[in-house]
């Protein structure tokens, strides 16, 4: 967390704009947060052969948040090479924007893409424009521009084609521009972006995952450390009053289920509206007032742990060594009991029971 234990004092006096821009800018390393942050840096330290990073996690946990961190730390330890090279940008990224007729639209991407990275091929005049042409003007602006990063944030809507076959395509697509290029690829978005992992064996070999995942009310680590989220939040709202938002814990969980992008939003809107009424502390009611409804919280929560469970369900271990030879699969011993037991159950209606007959006379 930071070292500054509430808000700077002067901005008290300071209006209701910047007290709210105060609030909106600021950030804390939380665990979470901490976690997903030192597994991206290390992998984009040391890639070893990774390409392509899943950044995933349901929406609200603070995926935009940590791309922001990430690439303040990647620009400030590429300074001193920036200095020597001004054209150089060491991590550029840009939003997948969501398709409007079904497919995902290739050439909107590669248009935004050229701009983060300041490309200046849309400046020639009477150059052709097709998709062809801007995915080469992309990879050569990736290379002169020496990036080391390119993310892409809501990149699950590069999953949203007409036909599901085409899922590999937009992958290895993304692929293809990692290995052509040199530049790390990161695809940040939520557990809809589930569906475009792992769907080739090449593609696993040069993607890694990052599970950004929320805080859990069934871990007590989690809650202690939601709690801690909280109590930090309530010393840095500017207000004269601090107000006590570590006692209404549990609704703050509640109406956040977990994720702390979702509860710094609601505290934000719920900041303005104590502002706007000129009173001294954040109350109950300017929580309640702006808190998603309950309805709102199950849907993002249904999605959250659909995406949770599937992550669980993978092929075990146990699975994995018997598929390779290096396990043989056991069979229960009293299976072959059982099963004969359900042998001479199943008999023809009306089918006496098998007994010994006397025989002979007498």
């Amino acid at each position: 967390m930071l070292s500054q234990d509430s808000f700077p004092v002067a901005l008290l006096k300071q209006p209701i704009q910047k007290r709210v821009a105060y609030f909106k800018n600021y950030t804390m390393a939380h665990p979470k947060l901490l976690e997903a942050a030192q597994k991206l840096m290390q992998t984009l330290n040391e890639p070893a052969g990774v390409s392509l990073l899943f950044l995933f996690g349901p929406t609200g946990v603070g995926k935009s948040t940590l791309l922001r961190r990430t690439s303040q730390k990647l620009i400030e330890a590429a300074l001193p090479a920036l200095e020597k090279d001004k054209g150089r940008i060491p991590i550029a990224g840009i939003e997948a924007a969501t398709p409007e007729f079904s497919n995902f639209d290739w050439k909107d991407f590669y248009l935004r893409a050229l701009k983060a990275v300041e490309e200046t091929f849309l400046d020639v005049p009477g150059r052709r424009i097709t998709t062809l042409n801007l995915r080469m003007a992309l990879e050569n602006a990736l290379r002169q521009r020496q990036l080391t990063v390119f993310y892409i944030d809501e990149a699950q809507n590069l999953g949203k084609v007409a036909s599901g076959r085409k899922l590999r395509d937009q992958a290895d697509c993304i692929k293809s521009l990692a290995n052509l290029t040199g530049v790390q690829f990161v695809l940040a978005g939520t557990y809809d972006l589930l569906i475009l992992r792992n769907l080739s064996a090449q593609l696993c070999r040069r993607s890694t995952d990052i599970h950004f995942s929320r805080y859990l009310a069934n871990k007590a680590e989690d809650l202690r450390a939601f709690q801690g989220i909280v109590q930090t939040f309530q010393r840095h709202l500017p207000l004269p009053e601090q107000p006590d938002l570590l006692a209404r814990w549990d609704y703050c969980y509640e109406r956040s289920i977990g994720c702390v992008g979702i509860l710094k939003d609601w505290l934000s809107r719920a900041l303005v509206a104590t502002l706007s009424d000129d009173a001294t502390t954040l109350t109950y009611k300017h929580l309640e007032r702006h808190a998603w409804s309950s309805e709102q919280c199950a849907i993002v929560l249904s999605e959250a742990k659909e995406g949770e469970d599937s992550l669980e369900s993978h092929t075990t271990s146990t699975a994995l060594r018997i598929a390779l030879g290096l396990e043989v699969a056991t069979i229960p011993s009293n299976r072959s009991a059982a099963t004969s037991s359900q042998k001479r159950q199943r008999r023809a209606v009306g089918q006496p029971l098998p007994r010994r007959y006397p025989v002979g006379g007498g």
